[in-house]
């Protein structure tokens, strides 16, 4: 199964070392790993609940052209993204959980003026602001990471329940792989339509119905997103 949350980590660490000292978000230490978040509700809807202090001022980027001008940020920066891991990964070993000197590692750090350079780039070549952008990838980013991991229980839900069917009317049980596999995408798939759900209770139906729109474009920027993140995570820091 995909690591749901390395994209939307890989992304923060790209926030913060692209941004002016000061500006950008804290970082976490280190992503989360899938096991350690197994059975616990969907992350994005607590955050999505989170964020609805500033919900209005999103719904207002919530647009074709803002989105598609985030695509055009996002693809920029994927030059940068092994660098971004990298950084993380030297401050994680430097400062640990220390969130001062995992920060202070961070901006020490030589490759954090390249991404600082590519960041001014992205949002030039994006005509997205700074501000706009980080309100952007709070809900966009995040929520294309839940759904990309999540992407193909839905099929695979309905190809186990096939083989299940077929087996049933044959007169045989069943394969307990397959059985045991059914209900776990089962229980993805449903996580997948409650993220949905929140989201469209939060920001309304209108923009969940765009940002299913532009899933196809994230989720190719999140692939090649998350193939850069773990080749840089293959090599030594």
């Amino acid at each position: 199964m995909k690591n749901r949350s390395t994209t939307a980590w890989v992304f923060l660490l790209l926030c913060f070392t692209g941004c002016k000292k000061g500006e950008g978000p804290k970082p976490a230490a280190v992503p989360p790993s899938p096991a350690s978040s197994a059975g616990r509700a969907p992350a994005f809807v607590s955050k999505l609940e989170a964020a609805q202090a500033d919900a209005d001022a999103t719904k207002a980027l919530l647009t074709e052209d803002k989105l598609s001008r985030f695509v055009t940020y996002q693809k920029e920066m994927l030059s940068v993204t092994g660098d971004a891991v990298g950084v993380g990964m030297q401050a994680y070993a430097k400062g640990g959980t220390d969130q001062k000197k995992f920060q202070g590692a961070m901006a020490a750090d030589d490759r954090s003026a390249k991404i600082a350079s590519a960041t001014k780039a992205a949002l030039e070549k994006s005509g997205l602001t700074q501000d706009e952008m980080m309100k952007l990838s709070r809900v966009a980013t995040r929520y294309y990471a839940q759904v990309y991991a999540m992407q193909d229980a839905v099929g695979k839900v309905e190809e186990l329940r096939k083989k299940i069917d077929e087996a049933k009317a044959k007169g045989k049980p069943p394969s307990p792989v397959d059985t045991a596999m059914e209900k776990a995408y089962s229980a993805q798939a449903d996580r997948l339509e409650k993220i949905r759900e929140a989201f469209a209770g939060l920001y309304g139906p209108q923009a969940l119905a765009l940002i299913r729109k532009h899933e196809p474009e994230f989720f190719a920027i999140n692939k090649r997103m998350m193939d850069s993140a773990m080749g840089a995570m293959r090599r030594k820091p």
